[in-house]
């Protein structure tokens, strides 16, 4: 790409310009140019301090000005040349002569050079000290230029990656167009084999990190909860889980790059063996997305065309949730915040694989985890690591269990403990044991309801006094989606539903049934997040009264209805007549 010829009538500001140059606010300039009305350019500016952003990025955000018109102002009257960096080709070799660290620092981004003159695009050009900054650590004469902060930003991503203002698309796009026939994000198996052979391509090439960068991107982007990167026999497929749903993603990586990015993945763990494609393999990533701390749990798995991956999201964010944030009922919140107040006693939490069980003991520990409280956690991994309790791994392969660790941890004197999961008699005598000596005891057990739980622990063979005289509580619980907030629109009631409401004497006058129309927020599908849908079986007099006499879901369900139990179907559907979700997902969920 050709420079810009440097103008004479328009020379960089040196320093003693620079102060008369910097009176002006650019709400002044805007105004005395006329390019926006007072009252909105007074909107503008509170929309940019509450975004953080500079005003012209606002204004041009807004669509309140045109794009060439707010450069053009600013570059008349900082009497500097503007560029339009989304018209230009810019070259990556020539953005990397500063630094990613220095370049998003000062908002600037060489665009192109000659022998001795390197020209930057910056937000503000009127500050001497980014070009002197950028002459010492690159030894090129700077030539300052205008440019729109976000165009900056986009540049940038496209080179170093791992931002969220760029979409994975265009950073995976921007690879394959430089691949023959590869311009739709995909390549036919005979072009590939003529043009890259699988085996030539390296990972350590800069292009494979990028492609791996954009793959993290859009996981984040969506807010998934598991990349899919998969390999068949004529395509290499990235899937995300979105709100418990797998939607591919909107790219496809070329297959010259399969084995590449599978052996990229490898490295960035620093745990799994590269040379080792026979048999699965686990390992850890870590992140940093806008500041905030994202590790990544990663598990090869060897297939037919090459090795599958999957990597869960362990976004910590999630794990210092507030109870009150997890769409419990008001009165089921309660209920179980009364649980969390108990001494000691036993209480499980269960459902499917993906239901939520390991958020809401983890919001139970936060709320419960003060300095005078000494807490632990036997884990199988250890996902997030939470300051102030203590956790420990459970490894299997050194007969290290679960049973292992609630030994040990009897003798650590802890107040409160939490064991990942019971999957026999041995820990979850053990369990039973630590919640009658004193030690309030959390845990999860894969049954479909609450009732369930209980009839299961007397099917691994645990004594039934120990069922009634431990256990104050079982929460079971599901996850639906939301409906979007953005495109949701009032909805009638059927006959269906209506029948459906009044099966479980639900007033049909007061319901308020939304559904998405789907927007691009929801990436049209309707729904945005998930809540809980949950029943909570509170180990009364009566139920125990039932255990002694007879260990059957049904008897116990029984009970727990008469006690004030409320079953998931219902409460799911309390909250699709709230118009937080649907009939449907309800229904799925449930049923």
């Amino acid at each position: 790409m050709a420079a810009p010829a440097p103008s004479n009538q328009n020379p960089t500001p040196n320093p003693s310009a620079n102060t008369s140059l910097s009176r002006k606010t650019i709400k002044d300039i805007f105004l005395e140019h006329k390019l926006l009305a007072l009252d909105k350019l007074d909107k503008a500016a509170l929309e940019a301090k509450n975004s953080q952003k500079p005003l012209q990025q606002v204004v041009v955000d807004l669509a309140m000005a045109d794009r060439v018109d707010v450069l053009r102002i600013l570059s008349k009257e900082w009497r500097v040349r503007a560029v339009d960096l989304a018209e230009m080709d810019v070259d990556p070799d020539v953005v990397k002569l500063v630094t990613e660290q220095n370049a998003r620092r000062h908002f600037a981004i060489p665009f192109a050079k000659d022998d001795k003159t390197l020209l930057v695009a910056m937000a503000d050009p009127r500050d001497f000290f980014i070009s002197e900054d950028i002459h010492l650590r690159t030894g090129f004469d700077v030539q300052s230029y205008l440019a729109l902060p976000e165009d900056i930003l986009r540049e940038l991503n496209k080179v170093y990656g791992m931002n969220s203002s760029v979409s994975a698309e265009d950073m995976v796009k921007g690879i394959t167009e430089q691949i023959p026939d590869a311009s739709d994000g995909s390549i036919s198996l005979e072009k590939m084999e003529e043009a890259v052979d699988v085996t030539e391509v390296d990972a350590s090439a800069p292009e494979v990190e990028r492609i791996v960068n954009a793959v993290i991107v859009g996981a984040l982007q969506m807010r998934a909860s598991d990349i899919h990167i998969e390999p068949f026999e004529t395509k290499f497929v990235v899937r995300y889980r979105v709100d418990g749903v797998l939607r591919e993603a909107a790219f496809q990586i070329p297959m010259s790059y399969r084995n590449a990015v599978i052996a990229k993945i490898k490295i960035m763990t620093n745990q799994m063996d590269i040379t080792e494609r026979r048999k699965p393999q686990d390992g850890r990533i870590q992140v940093s997305a806008k500041g905030n701390p994202v590790e990544f749990r990663v598990n090869m798995v060897p297939t037919v065309f090459g090795e599958a991956c999957v990597m869960r999201v362990l976004d910590r964010a999630s794990v210092k949730v507030d109870l009150n944030k997890l769409g419990f009922h008001p009165d089921l919140l309660d209920r179980f915040k009364g649980l969390l107040r108990k001494p000691y006693g036993l209480i499980l939490v269960c459902g499917p694989t993906g239901s939520g069980k390991s958020t809401t003991l983890y919001a139970a520990l936060n709320s419960l985890n003060t300095p005078d409280t000494k807490i632990l956690t036997a884990e199988n991994p250890v996902e997030y690591n939470l300051t102030g309790i203590v956790q420990t791994n459970i490894n299997t392969d050194i007969g290290f269990t679960f049973a292992d660790a609630l030994r040990a941890f009897l003798r650590q004197d802890p107040d409160i403990i939490m064991v990942g999961e019971i999957r026999d008699k041995e820990t979850a005598q053990i369990a039973m044991e630590a919640a009658m000596t004193g030690h309030l005891v959390f845990s999860t057990i894969h049954t479909n309801d609450a009732p369930s739980a209980v009839a299961r622990l007397h099917e691994m063979g645990v004594p039934t006094f120990l069922i009634s005289g431990t256990i104050e509580g079982v929460l079971a619980q599901r996850l639906v989606r939301r409906t979007c907030t953005n495109c949701a629109k009032p909805i009638q009631i059927d006959k269906e539903a209506e029948a459906i409401f009044k099966k479980y004497a639900i007033d049909v006058s007061k319901a308020k049934l939304t559904k998405g129309k789907g927007c691009d927020v929801c990436n049209k599908s309707g729904y945005k997040g998930r809540l809980g849908i949950h029943e909570l079986l509170m180990m009364d007099d009566e139920v125990r009264r039932v255990l002694m006499t007879e260990i059957s879901s049904g008897p116990i369900r029984e009970a727990g209805v008469k006690g004030g139990m409320r079953l998931m179907m219902l409460d799911g559907l309390i909250k699709v007549a709230q118009g937080l979700t649907t009939i449907e997902e309800v229904f799925s969920a449930t049923q």
